[in-house]
């Protein structure tokens, strides 16, 4: 078994670093799969924002949510940023912009590993998110990471701690 930094050092998870300003500091940390790395590189900026994306293109609004998350800004729980539901609980949180979901879960209080990210759109047409609630767990579950894998709260106090 390993640490998040172990992990992130082998190169089974990718720590994302987010361009703070001046005076910003980091609260809270983002982790990625290898494969979620790769879908924000090469699918993400190839994904157009709708109607209800207004000007900002799906890779500004992913950037813009990191950086909340980041420097520990109040989420403003269920609109951009998610416990999901399902039974059994699977304990899988999201990341919601107006055009983008991003799947993952919390390891430790303040630390979110990012699996899976989609068009909002085509996970309503298609259905799927519970194929990513189950493909997220199915990651977690063969990571090797120490015990407890995953925070089992679905509060937002429990998950994460804000700057503020």
């Amino acid at each position: 078994m390993a640490t998040l930094d172990q992990l992130d050092q082998n190169g089974s998870l990718v720590r994302i670093d987010v361009e703070l300003e001046a005076g910003e500091q980091s609260w809270r940390r983002i982790y990625a799969t290898p494969d979620f790395v790769q879908w924000l590189g090469n699918d993400l900026p190839n994904l157009e924002t709708t109607i209800v994306g207004g000007d900002s293109e799906p890779d500004e609004q992913v950037d813009a949510v990191f950086h909340e998350y980041v420097v520990g800004e109040c989420m403003d729980f269920d609109r951009r940023f998610k416990s999901l539901s399902r039974t059994p609980d699977l304990f899988v949180w999201e990341f919601k912009t107006p055009d983008i979901r991003i799947f993952g879960w919390i390891p430790e209080q303040d630390v979110f590993i990012c699996c899976f990210g989609d068009h909002k759109d085509e996970i309503e047409l298609y259905s799927r998110y519970g194929l990513y609630m189950a493909r997220t767990e199915y990651v977690r579950n063969n990571l090797d990471l120490d015990p407890p894998k995953a925070i089992e709260s679905k509060e937002y106090e429990d998950v994460l701690s804000d700057a503020n």
